[in-house]
């Protein structure tokens, strides 16, 4: 299996597993790259800055100080590994759970080990996205990046709703999604091909524009 094909050829790619699910060697990829794409943020990451900014905010200093020690140490490169380890391949599952579920709504009988591995083979995109988001963090010798439509506009206050929406409208999600959406509308031969991107899309939609109503300190 080519896995650079989800890029250049992704109906090769879906065909394939529509013959045969395959998600192993991708779901681990997508999790190395994780890993990778946490670590370089880390490592961008000044631990005094950060105690500053606690410190502003009127924290206590015992609390300021156990954050010092633990961002100086290493526990947050381990918890990133491990984090990454658990949450993507949950994360993934749990996509897939919903779109499988919800496939019947365009008379698709769906198959979860089919449709998980469109998930994870859409995901690839994490791939080019970090490599693109590692290149700015360089050149900006910052990690906040960013590759979405927030972008256009600079000016607006991050706790806006506005502001959150459009930063949840990554250019690499969208991308993604549409992968989704593609491989599933091939691996299940499903003859109209809107009603596969409006229940993928819709769906996508509907969870962003949910999440980016809630405040900030509500998704922390």
């Amino acid at each position: 299996m080519n896995i650079f094909e989800i890029y250049f050829s992704p109906t090769r790619y879906f065909l394939k597993i529509k013959e045969k699910p395959h998600y192993l060697i991708p779901l681990i990829l997508v999790v190395i790259i994780t890993i990778i794409g946490s670590l370089i943020t880390l490592t961008t990451i000044k631990p005094e800055q950060k105690i500053i900014e606690l410190r502003e905010q009127n924290i206590p200093e015992e609390q300021v100080e156990r954050a010092e020690k633990y961002l100086k140490g290493p526990m947050p490169y381990i918890f990133a590994i491990i984090a990454s380890i658990i949450i993507v391949p949950i994360g993934l599952l749990i996509v897939s759970l919903i779109f499988n579920f919800l496939l019947p709504l365009i008379n698709v009988s769906g198959q979860f080990l089919v449709s998980f591995s469109v998930v994870v083979g859409a995901a690839l995109v994490r791939l080019p996205a970090i490599i693109i988001r590692t290149l700015l963090t360089v050149i900006k010798g910052s990690p906040f990046v960013q590759t979405n439509l927030a972008l256009f506009i600079p000016m607006i206050s991050k706790n806006t709703f506005i502001f959150r929406l459009l930063a949840k409208l990554d250019f690499f999600t969208i991308w993604e999604v549409a992968l989704i959406a593609f491989g599933l509308q091939t691996v299940y031969d499903i003859k109209d091909k809107n009603k596969c991107y409006y229940l993928v899309f819709g769906i996508w939609l509907f969870y962003i524009i949910v999440t980016s109503l809630l405040p900030m300190r509500a998704m922390r």
